[in-house]
């Protein structure tokens, strides 16, 4: 019995966390759609240090300038930085912002689907287990 309570313990939270990362994936495509598309260039770099597990580490965020279909020129810093740096000054990169509010924009990279992707994959993952749990669970049952 405490197999298959253990097996129905860990489907519950891998659709809880499959539904975090649907959720997720929601949100990111909402936005994207209420925002606009254009190529903005790395201007600078602004250097931050972080405190990690293994000591402090200088993780370099992105500058972005780009200018709006009103012809606005706007300068913004990209929420997702790295060590080492994920962009040098002059890259072109893809940008989505908020008509409205153009000084909120994004740089559009494989990082912003990141939460979807690790919940989408931990609750897929506790699934398979539990349906394991289950499966080894009735076949011995059935072997009696």
């Amino acid at each position: 019995m405490k197999p298959f309570l253990a097996g129905l313990f860990l489907l519950a939270l891998g659709i809880f966390l499959s539904a975090l990362g649907w959720q997720a994936y929601a949100d990111i495509t909402q936005t994207l759609k209420t925002m606009i598309p254009t190529s903005g260039t790395v201007v600078d770099l602004n250097p931050r240090i972080i405190n990690t597990n293994s000591g402090d580490k200088t993780f370099y965020y992105p500058i972005v300038e780009f200018q709006t279909a009103a012809g606005e020129i706007i300068r913004f810093e990209n929420e997702q930085g790295g060590n080492p740096p994920a962009y040098q000054i002059g890259d072109q990169v893809d940008v989505r912002y908020d008509p409205r509010r153009p000084q909120v924009a994004m740089v559009i990279s494989w990082e912003i689907w990141l939460p979807t992707a690790l919940f989408a994959f931990a609750g897929g993952l506790l699934i398979l287990m539990s349906g394991l749990i289950f499966f080894t669970t009735i076949a011995s049952f059935l072997k009696r």
